[in-house]
């Protein structure tokens, strides 16, 4: 599967969120993502918003930090999410959209 494909679980970050399970996975998971090098975040989105309503709140939680005002990671990860806003899945795409929609606090 390329990284273009929303059920790409090859990423090892994709995995790890899949089979997180304890308060103390679920805290490396998030840590994970904060620390996941931007390229690499980047072409994980598609996999990371396809995960469990709950492990999808801790990716949303970050991906707010990351994309406030001023942030550096900011542009890369609002084109990515536009692109993916209007991807073929619609869990996907439903998703990317509130990622976009909502207002950074």
């Amino acid at each position: 599967m390329s990284d273009e494909e929303p059920g790409d679980s090859g990423s090892t970050l994709v995995q790890s969120g899949l089979s997180a399970m304890t308060f103390s996975e679920m805290a490396s998971f998030v840590h994970d993502i904060e620390e996941r090098p931007l390229p690499r975040l980047v072409s994980d989105l598609p996999g990371l918003l396809t995960l469990s309503d709950a492990k999808y709140q801790l990716v949303q939680m970050v991906l707010r930090k990351k994309t406030k005002e001023g942030a550096p990671e900011r542009e890369p990860l609002l084109t990515r999410l536009r692109e993916l806003a209007s991807a073929g899945d619609a869990t996907v795409s439903a998703r990317a959209a509130v990622l976009l929609s909502r207002p950074v606090e």
